[in-house]
């Protein structure tokens, strides 16, 4: 069964307004409620010009990508990024810090070898680190590969959203493929979650839907402590106020125990709402 939230009939409105581009290897979708057509025109126009402008910095695939140029440094070389990996990047060591190191944007390696079937990995080289201040990226020890798809998507939503609300955009719902929603404004939208026990409605507003699984792409997301894939869980779901944040915590939590997910949501994140298959509160 696949872990995507489905969305539910009332985005059969033929007054919702619907917009598409592929991007990130996903198709992006933002549905607009209300607004001025050419306004709205507009302003999905420029949200799409950054997500394209985004998957040119922030993602390892692109040769020419920040993170690219991250992941081929030597050891001694210092590299000035753009302000919005840097700002991505240091979203990222947030969640890692929250997560107890549940969420590592440092596992290309380990990420590669387990789509492949080579198996575990556990000893992953290369030291970075980022200046305090400035968007500059230094490297102590060559070999630590960057991987944002945990993070990127939501941070691109977030970069999106915040295009549309500039230009008076009020309402809208923005989804990047199966991976993550952020619903803008005060409208409820309905978002089906389909738990193998049935379906569960939530009512998305003002907030982000972050879905992690295996159901897509096979075992693909890893445990950080030894790079084994994560098994506990068919599929987790995290609602939070920010995107980027509910990326990384929905995959951290994927990789957590029952128990370490309540400890998680207790002591860290009390404003953060974790549903999985099986239900960890069972």
């Amino acid at each position: 069964m696949s872990g995507s939230p489905r969305i539910a009939p009332f985005f059969n409105d033929p007054s919702l307004r619907r917009f598409t581009s592929d991007a990130m290897k996903t198709t992006f979708r933002i549905f607009v409620s209300g607004g001025n057509p050419v306004a709205v025109d507009s302003a999905v126009s420029e949200a799409f010009l950054k997500l394209e402008e985004l998957e040119g910095i922030l993602s390892r695939h692109v040769p020419g990508s920040d993170i690219s140029r991250i992941n081929r440094m030597i050891e001694g070389e210092t590299l000035y990024i753009s302000d919005e990996c840097d700002q991505c990047l240091r979203l990222a060591i947030e969640a890692t810090a929250i997560t107890g190191g549940r969420f590592d944007p440092c596992l290309g390696t380990m990420i590669d070898a387990v789509k492949s079937g080579a198996g575990m990995i556990r000893d992953v080289t290369g030291i970075v680190s980022l200046d305090e201040v400035r968007p500059l990226v230094e490297c102590h020890e060559a070999g630590r590969v960057f991987d944002l798809g945990a993070i990127g998507k939501g941070f691109a939503l977030e970069r999106m959203g915040g295009i549309l609300a500039t230009h008076g955009i009020e309402n809208a719902l923005l989804t990047s493929g199966a991976s993550t929603i952020l619903a803008l404004g005060a409208l409820d939208w309905p978002i089906d979650i389909p738990l193998s026990s049935g379906p569960r409605r939530l009512s998305l507003r003002a907030a982000a839907l972050a879905a992690s699984g295996n159901s897509h792409q096979g075992n693909h997301i890893v445990n950080p402590a030894d790079g084994s894939p994560a098994e506990h869980f068919e599929n987790v779901w995290v609602v939070h106020p920010r995107a980027p944040l509910a990326d990384a915590f929905s995959t951290a939590c994927f990789t957590m125990s029952s128990r370490e997910i309540g400890e998680f949501v207790t002591n860290h994140q009390p404003d953060c709402q974790v549903l999985s298959d099986p239900d960890w509160r069972t």
